[in-house]
């Protein structure tokens, strides 16, 4: 059954996405950065996703996920050219520098984080951050889904 909100994906695991589709998911247990997600992640946030008709990222976190693939070689240029795809594929929702830094929580959560924060009150955000979690659940708690990585 497709739901008719947009869910925005967080960077951690638009990372996986990335990095799990380089050459069926061979990649994801070599990655430093994704150390407690699997093959069966990879597929849980690709269902979850499927529910959607619509998956939005922002600028900040296609920033984070570019900055955040660490491999090299063949395997590198794959992750970069799949990100790229889902870069193009996924909704940018637009986001404002001065609104996303000026809450008191920029502080401690960053600016990606600080954007979420902002945008869980009018769509639903898909992440592992447990830290995260806590913020947006109070935030509005029925956009808030929270994704237990099957390996941790």
């Amino acid at each position: 059954m497709l739901v008719h909100t947009r869910l925005v994906i967080d960077a951690n695991l638009l990372l996986l996405l990335v990095i799990g589709a380089v050459e069926e998911g061979r990649y994801i247990s070599k990655s430093k950065r994704l150390r407690n997600f699997d093959l069966t992640d990879y597929d849980n946030v690709v269902k979850i996703m499927s529910s959607f008709n619509e998956v939005c990222i922002t600028s900040y976190i296609a920033t984070e996920v570019s900055n955040l693939i660490d491999l090299h070689g063949t395997s590198g240029q794959l992750a970069f050219r799949i990100a790229r795809g889902l870069f193009s594929f996924f909704t940018e929702i637009s986001t404002s520098i001065r609104d996303d830094c000026s809450p008191s929580y920029f502080e401690y959560f960053g600016i990606t984080d600080s954007s979420l924060i902002r945008l869980v009150s009018e769509c639903k955000v898909l992440t592992s951050d447990n830290r995260l979690c806590a913020v947006l659940y109070k935030v509005n708690p029925k956009n808030v889904l929270q994704y237990c990585p099957i390996g941790s």
